[in-house]
């Protein structure tokens, strides 16, 4: 439950990644591969052997920015890692309590829960607008607009 990816695990997949790329067994460009193809096919067509150049170190670079996202999003990649390592061991019920653990918008979503006055402040009616004003206070005198409703949020 407490499982995580290493540095080095991570190393391990990343290299994987690259070497499949590298013999063709998988492509990391392949979103924009086709689009490019066309392009290239069309410059030779047209004799356009410079800009072919230059589309070629186009591709080289798309595949250099691809290398950098697995810097840029190693957390989300490691979490998808080892959720898919204990996948094959925890049943669903756990996996997804582990999710939620690691969840940015439901951490968000807490934060906003344990500070009381930021909570009220996103529920309250302003003058600019018709949003339903929620208490959290048995006691609260709401306005005449709402009809006495109260929102009652318990966790």
């Amino acid at each position: 439950d407490n499982f995580e990816v290493d540095d080095a695990l991570y190393r391990e997949f990343q290299a994987f990644v690259m070497k499949q790329q590298n013999e063709g067994n998988i492509k990391l460009d392949s979103l924009y591969s086709k689009p490019i193809d066309d392009l290239q096919r069309s410059l030779k067509l047209s004799g356009y052997s410079d800009s072919s150049k230059e589309l070629e170190r186009l591709q080289a670079r798309i595949k250099q920015d691809m290398t950098r996202d697995f810097d840029k999003y190693k957390a989300d990649i490691k979490e998808d890692i080892a959720t898919g390592i204990l996948s094959r061991y925890l049943p669903e019920s756990m996996l997804i309590e582990r999710s939620i653990q690691t969840d940015k918008q439901v951490q968000g979503a807490i934060k906003i829960l344990e500070n009381q006055k930021q909570f009220n402040k996103l529920l309250a009616k302003s003058d600019k607008d018709d949003k339903i004003v929620a208490s959290t206070n048995e006691g609260d005198i709401l306005p005449p607009a709402t009809n006495g409703a109260k929102l009652g949020v318990k966790f």
